[in-house]
């Protein structure tokens, strides 16, 4: 009978070593997936920072509503810097090709501390020389008051006051703004997520919770 002979290669089934090994393979895969997304995580807001607009390197308005849907990593520079921005930027280049299979989801944004001497034309010369892959990566000013409001009244980031300061024997003047040196995470709401070193470590953390972000979606 049909019913006997299923039985039979039931039982036979059951007894089969290599059967049971598919399914423990199968079971195996699932748990180590599912303990994987576990680990992978992302920091909740930190602040709610609200819709916000400057204007890019195309003397073009851009903010949150450009941004809307997109994960964001934001860097916080000026073109003359002599101290931390060379390296933070040099940083911010190599972060931004982790994301590359993912441009479309993963912005970047470098903000200007020091926007009365960055204007969008001088923005744009330093994107040239510097030769930055600006697909997904846009460069921001405004007026003085404009990136107070957005990085400290909203992001409540650090941001200090332009310093002149004259090298040690030579007439040569260095300018300096105390800001933030690590990077900024904000998730498709445009909410400040967690700040990021540039450590090894800490940028490795910032790729996994920024993809983390983007597999759960807004």
């Amino acid at each position: 009978m049909p019913s006997a002979k299923i039985k039979n290669l039931f039982s036979q089934l059951m007894r089969n070593p290599y059967f049971w090994a598919l399914i423990l393979g199968i079971v195996s895969l699932h748990l180590v997936r599912e303990f994987s997304y576990m680990r992978r995580s992302a920091p909740p807001p930190l602040v709610i920072v609200g819709p916000w607009s400057l204007t890019n390197q195309n003397n073009e308005p851009f903010g949150t509503k450009e941004l809307k849907g997109k994960v964001v990593i934001a860097s916080f520079f000026f073109t003359r810097c002599p101290t931390i921005c060379p390296k933070l930027m040099q940083d911010m280049i190599e972060v931004q090709k982790r994301f590359e299979k993912l441009k479309k989801k993963v912005h970047f944004v470098s903000i200007s501390v020091d926007p009365e001497h960055d204007t969008p034309p001088v923005l744009v010369d330093y994107i040239q020389k510097k030769e930055f892959n600006d697909d997904n990566w846009t460069f921001l000013t405004g007026t003085q008051a404009q990136i107070y409001h957005v990085v400290v009244e909203q992001m409540k980031l650090h941001m200090g006051d332009l310093e002149a300061v004259k090298k040690q024997d030579t007439s040569e003047v260095l300018y300096n703004v105390s800001h933030v040196a690590e990077f900024a995470l904000f998730d498709q709401n445009s909410d400040l997520r967690a700040k990021f070193p540039t450590d090894p470590t800490s940028l490795a953390s910032l790729e996994r919770a920024a993809k983390f972000l983007v597999e759960k979606g807004p």
